[in-house]
């Protein structure tokens, strides 16, 4: 029996979701590290809960996800103990541990990888090896042998158009490898020019059929293959090497995808996705190794690119042109990649995004204001804060913050001071008078398994699904509604957590639901 449970009605939509959900690292296959879910970090956050393992926990950070198919969410996350630790996402309590050859730096990615219907973890280790393990109980599915290390992140998607996932990722031996997901068998590899410790993105990035593949080697190039056969489709030389795992956007509001990513020669790359050819670059003064996160920081429809760098200097740049809008200078080198999200609400009504930066010579987490860099509040921790996981883990409906550091081999979790449920951001505070009257004038409601929307003029919206990681699973309307009522009908199929945006100009709601 299928039951719909809607949790948080505000004038929201509950929806449909209709593929299997997955986390990785980057918040997402084109790796912009922008996680779209809310949260209420006014103030700097408290301590949730915190975790010691036997090692440094400070590489390329946890995903957050139903591993287990029982209501609720685990932190999956590696460690320098040589372990993987999924963790219960309330209370921090460990469901299962793996104990793999050797060091484990690569992030994981959640998936049903072999389409059984239920959730795999997927990750890399310093034994040479990648592992798929079963979600429920930490078991090891497969392994394969690569030629050396591999602290690349793993990518999870369907790159061939063959039925069934692939898993993309790279190794210190000079290749990025494309497994079967099922059987973890090789079905093409890549060989690059030097090591690969970047992490891949994947996206439809020449808009002709199929996926591509963009990431970064110690060859000094950044390599865009063919998904389907591993072929090179194009590499561009920077003037070092790149450690950067590349995210892929339309940053310059063109219709065509970029890609942007930071290299060992100091310098910021926007290149054309299509042919490979630089669009514009920025030189930050310092070496490159973070990965550069992307979003409209403001709501003005145009996108930034913020990245990190060696000295100690995070810059935000406008991503049509790549000249600079801020700078900040952190107290330790910005080594890993940004996050963003809009992390307290807004209760101003704005719906602006925050940045959290990482660094590796403090202990100190630093919020700053998308719009100027300015600091928002800082939070002490432990010395060598790496990427930071941003998702929801108690099913409260705001966001916590997952970080692990090397001092103290501690994983944390942060939440807001207040605890509080059911985080939105509610743009309509702060629209026109007669507009907010409009607004206020739609009905939205459940009717039956249907959803019935009300709005007494014709209206833009935009109403999408995302999963807890704040991946983007579904469109499920995007165009002009005429005015009156609307019915669309969920067809969601399998069980989770998923969260709703219904946006219209400047006015967004936000909706969580459950589906057993």
């Amino acid at each position: 029996m299928e039951i719909l449970v809607a949790l948080f009605i505000f004038g929201q939509i509950p929806v449909t979701y209709a593929e299997t959900t997955w986390t990785m690292y980057g918040a997402n296959l084109e790796n912009t590290h922008y996680q779209k879910m809310v949260g209420a970090m006014e103030d700097a956050p408290v301590v949730k809960w915190s975790y010691c393992t036997e090692s440094w926990v400070e590489c390329y950070g946890a995903v957050v996800a139903d591993v287990d198919g029982v209501i609720g969410m685990e932190i999956v996350i590696g460690s320098d103990d040589s372990k993987v630790y999924c963790l219960d996402g309330a209370t921090g309590t460990v469901k299962w541990s793996y104990t793999t050859g050797d060091e484990v730096y690569s992030s994981p990615t959640i998936a049903d990888v072999d389409g059984n219907g239920t959730m795999e973890v997927v990750i890399g280790g310093l034994d040479y090896k990648v592992y798929c393990l079963d979600g429920t109980t930490g078991a090891m599915k497969w392994s394969y042998l690569t030629g050396s290390t591999v602290s690349s992140s793993p990518a999870v998607a369907n790159v061939d158009g063959i039925a069934g996932m692939e898993v993309i990722i790279g190794s210190w031996d000079n290749k990025v490898y494309c497994l079967d997901g099922a059987t973890g068998t090789i079905k093409w590899s890549y060989v690059t020019g030097d090591w690969v410790m970047s992490s891949p993105a994947v996206a439809n990035i020449d808009g002709i059929a199929g996926m591509e593949i963009v990431i970064g080697s110690r060859d000094q190039k950044v390599h865009c293959l063919d998904g389907a056969t591993g072929t090179i489709k194009w590499s561009y030389p920077t003037g070092d090497n790149v450690y950067s795992s590349p995210a892929v956007a339309d940053v310059d509001g063109d219709g065509t995808m970029e890609v942007v990513v930071g290299s060992w020669d100091n310098k910021v790359y926007c290149l054309d996705g299509v042919t490979g050819n630089m669009q514009w670059s920025y030189a930050t003064g310092s070496q490159i190794s973070s990965s550069p996160a992307v979003a409209d920081l403001n709501e003005d429809g145009n996108i930034e690119v913020v990245i990190g760098n060696q000295g100690n200097k995070v810059c935000c740049l406008n991503g049509a042109t790549g000249g600079i809008k801020w700078s900040y200078l952190a107290g330790g080198k910005v080594h890993r990649g940004i996050s963003i999200a809009d992390l307290d609400g807004d209760v101003s009504g704005e719906c602006k995004l925050e940045i959290l930066v990482p660094s590796n010579t403090d202990d100190w987490l630093t919020c700053l204001n998308g719009e100027d860099g300015s600091v928002l509040w800082t939070k002490q921790l432990a010395e060598d804060i790496h990427d930071i996981t941003i998702a929801d883990i108690d099913m409260d409906g705001c966001t916590e913050l997952i970080v692990g550091t090397r001092n103290w081999n501690k994983i944390w979790v942060l939440d807001d001071v207040g605890n509080n449920n059911d985080c939105i951001c509610d743009s309509s505070n702060s629209i026109e008078e007669n507009s907010t009257k409009a607004y206020s004038s739609i009905e939205f409601k459940t009717m039956g398994k249907g959803i019935y929307l009300f709005t007494p003029n014709a209206i833009q919206v935009d109403i999408n699904v995302y999963d807890v990681s704040g991946k983007l699973q579904q469109t499920i309307y995007n165009g002009i509604l005429s005015k009156g009522g609307h019915t669309f009908m969920p067809n969601i199929k399998s069980s989770g957590i998923y969260f709703i945006t219904l946006q219209s100009h400047n006015f967004k709601k936000n909706l969580k639901l459950i589906k057993f």
